[in-house]
């Protein structure tokens, strides 16, 4: 069975019939080749880190953090990531003191997301890797668009999982056919555009993809961001990674382009402040629970 990743007949949310672009992209994982072309063609940006004093956290962080992943709220710290391409407007995180990732480490991998991506969120917290630090997370990386957060492993934190995280954000704000500026909305995925033109190809862009139309969101966002870094676009990328069917993807890729968001996939966007998520102001006086 070429399709493995995801049954129709079990699962209610599989797309495409379970069945994905062959052979599969080497785009998901830490160093492997779509990965390593995103941190050669996505520069980094100088940033400056400033610690909380206030005894405060976002209450994003400590409803997805605390409450719901059950890590101890003793073990975070909170800091301003302010970008040299966004000074107007710093980005939060909430940083676990055992992370293996430093939070230079951390906020030099999310300052390679391009600000017209990457003002979809405001916050970013970090989990430590250890098992032994919280037993009772089992996750990996996620985003809560309408929080303008991603919460997540220090692993995680490489810029291909980025970049398919934030597109979860912008499937709800700068996608989306509703939202507000600066706020969130109805998701992109939701749409008959994007449905129908998924549908219409057959395919979803990976197995992880045919999870749902959500997820195919993501994943189809990594490759329209490949297409406007890549030197020769898409089609060369597919050539360099010896795939001759990325033309199968095509109704998908161009609905991502067609929408709202299709002007922010690249690397050319500035950071603009009417639709920036805007910084957390709910906070969480965690001074006192400690």
């Amino acid at each position: 069975d070429p399709y493995p990743y995801c049954n129709p007949k079990k699962d209610e949310f599989c797309i495409a019939n379970g069945k994905y672009l062959l052979p599969p992209l080497p785009i998901q994982a830490p160093d492997d080749i779509g990965d390593t072309a995103f941190k050669k063609y996505l520069p980094t940006h100088e940033f400056t880190l400033s610690k909380w004093t206030n005894g405060m956290m976002p209450n994003s962080c400590y409803g997805y953090g605390i409450e719901m992943d059950k890590w101890d709220v003793a073990d975070f710290e909170m800091y301003n990531v302010t970008f040299s391409d966004c000074e107007k407007s710093p980005f939060v995180l909430c940083y676990h003191i055992k992370a293996q990732k430093t939070p230079k480490q951390i906020a030099t991998e999310i300052s390679r997301l391009p600000i017209g991506m990457r003002q979809s969120t405001s916050t970013y917290m970090v989990y430590s890797d250890l098992e032994t630090d919280n037993p009772h997370y089992d996750g990996y990386i996620g985003a809560a668009c309408p929080d303008g957060l991603i919460v997540g492993l220090s692993e995680a934190y490489f810029i291909t999982s980025l970049v398919h995280e934030i597109g979860h954000s912008i499937d709800c704000t700068l996608a989306s056919p509703d939202s507000p500026p600066g706020g969130y909305g109805s998701e992109f995925s939701s749409t008959s555009t994007w449905q129908d033109a998924v549908d219409k190809d057959g395919i979803a862009v990976s197995p992880y993809g045919t999870g749902s139309y959500v997820e195919n969101f993501g994943e189809a966002g990594r490759l329209v961001l490949m297409d406007n870094i890549y030197p020769g676009g898409l089609k060369a990328f597919a050539e360099d990674v010896n795939n001759p069917n990325i033309t199968q993807l095509k109704n998908q890729l161009d609905a991502i382009k067609r929408s709202a968001a299709g002007k922010y996939y690249n690397n050319r966007a500035e950071c603009d402040l009417k639709i920036k998520f805007p910084f957390p102001t709910n906070l969480v006086d965690v001074a006192s629970i400690i």
